[in-house]
């Protein structure tokens, strides 16, 4: 197997669910690794969806497919090395010969279940190594366990017959001197057995050359049916449908994603995610809202399926629209380099550099977390504003979250966070931070709703400070300036 850098995620969730996936066998791995986006070829991305999909219906109807499965992947062992120095007429040693003896009985077995199943993919066809396992199991019966067999050789079967001879001489033999003798002539036989092994080994080392090909084959197909059940499994594990790739310009549509890696934080602390409905065009689509309100929970959700659906994953939602996108790109301030000693603001002016560099050559979508909110509001307005006039002209989808009032944009979709339900809540009697905290989540409505014409921030602000309970003297002066 050939070494190629690890596809690294765009987004936390799916680093996080790739981190996760169910794979036992270093083909798997390998298969996982060389993972790679459909980018803009959308028959590419539908085939690989039809797969998953037929996968998906087949674990359905046939539960038992995924146990029997696993058990071969748990017993593979990584033969790349064995392959490699047969690949070079190395002569094999018994270890690497009982390697490739078990890959080949494991890969017969997974390739008669996987036929039988009637899951037929273009992209995932066996070959027949049968002749491996008669090569290396000359008994009628099929062992997993490997020595050079008697079978290979006449001469070594004649050696070992005469060293047995000789053994049982020096067992019954009492006379030290003739005793001696016998060993001397055992330990020559012993080397000429040993020479004789060797032979066979190199034997059944170029016998087994015919069968690289065949043998390479097989260990790329088992990674890749592993991968595409670990998918299947995925998919089957959360709520989760088959992403509609549509005609490059369309609209992205999201209805009620979910983000499992959230959603399991959230549980641990007995909460529930609020499903993310969304249409995102081509050009910039604004997300508003307060501090807390979960925009950057809606806009990680929102690029995290599409990523999915580009790699050929079911994704989290209850419905999924995507045209083919060449590159899924994240600006965040959070992703401050501080290796480069770069500021926040510094490391988002890099990444949208980079982006624009993405977007001169292909299409794609773009988020943007509450950009250049660490530079002072008034540059941050007017930065924000270029940005979403700069991605009105691109041919890539963007997303912008920010809490900045006034930016105005003809023919931009606007979508806010509801944000506190009860903007006059009385804070708790209560000491414990934590459930002060809960009680804000509690009172926060996080559905994305689409505005039209102007818009106002949401000024929950002061509402969350209050259900703090700030120190009333700093509060007082607060309210001057809302008045």
């Amino acid at each position: 197997m050939h070494k190629q850098k690890k596809y690294k995620a765009a987004t936390p969730g799916v680093a996080w669910l790739l981190t996760n996936l169910q794979i036992e066998s270093p083909y798997g791995r390998e298969a996982l690794k060389e993972l790679q986006p459909a980018g803009s070829n959308a028959q590419i991305l539908n085939n690989t969806l039809d797969e998953l999909s037929l996968t998906i219906a087949l674990i359905r109807q046939n539960p038992d497919f995924i146990e029997k499965t696993d058990s071969i992947f748990k017993g593979l062992r990584n033969i790349g090395g064995s392959l490699n120095n047969l690949a070079q007429s190395l002569t094999p040693d018994e270890t690497e010969l009982l390697e490739i003896k078990n890959f080949a009985i494991l890969l017969t077995g997974l390739s008669s279940f996987y036929n039988q199943s009637g899951l037929k993919l273009a992209s995932i066809q066996f070959d027949d190594i049968q002749p491996v396992i008669t090569v290396l199991n000359p008994d009628s019966v099929i062992i997993s366990s490997f020595h050079i067999h008697e079978a290979y050789s006449e001469k070594l079967k004649q050696i070992r017959t005469e060293k047995k001879k000789l053994e049982s001489a020096i067992l019954k033999e009492t006379n030290q001197a003739a005793k001696d003798s016998l060993r001397k002539n055992r330990a020559n036989l012993v080397q000429l057995e040993k020479a004789e092994e060797f032979n066979v080994r190199s034997t059944l080392g170029k016998q087994l050359q015919n069968w690289l090909p065949q043998l390479r084959n097989n260990a790329i197909m088992v990674g890749k049916l592993e991968l595409l059940l670990a998918k299947a499994k995925l998919a089957l594990s959360w709520p989760a449908c088959r992403p509609q790739i549509l005609s490059g310009g369309s609209p992205i549509q999201v209805k009620e994603a979910i983000n499992p890696q959230i959603v399991d934080i959230l549980a641990q602390h007995g909460k529930t995610f609020t499903p993310v409905t969304i249409e995102i065009t081509k050009g910039a689509t604004l997300v508003t809202g307060a501090n807390m309100g979960g925009k950057t929970v809606a806009l990680m959700t929102i690029a995290m399926n599409a990523e999915l659906a580009m790699l050929g994953f079911f994704v989290f939602a209850r419905e999924f629209s995507i045209p083919p996108l060449d590159f899924i790109y994240l600006v965040a301030g959070d992703s401050q380099n501080q290796m480069s000693g770069l500021s926040s603001f510094g490391a988002e002016i890099i990444r949208l550099n980079e982006f624009i560099a993405h977007s001169n050559s292909g299409t794609g979508l773009a988020v943007f977390d509450e950009f250049a909110r660490s530079t002072n509001p008034y540059e941050g307005s007017r930065f924000v504003q270029a940005l979403s006039e700069y991605l009105q002209q691109s041919a890539s989808y963007g997303i912008i979250a920010t809490h900045y009032d006034g930016i105005s944009l003809q023919g931009a979709s606007c979508y806010q966070v509801t944000g506190l339900k009860n903007k006059h809540v009385t804070p708790p009697v209560t000491t414990d931070r934590s459930q002060v905290l809960n009680n804000i989540c509690d009172n926060m409505d996080y559905r994305l709703i689409k505005i039209e014409g102007s818009y106002e921030v949401p000024k929950d602000a002061l509402n969350i400070a209050t259900m703090l309970e700030t120190d009333p003297g700093f509060l007082d002066i607060l309210k001057k300036y809302y008045s």
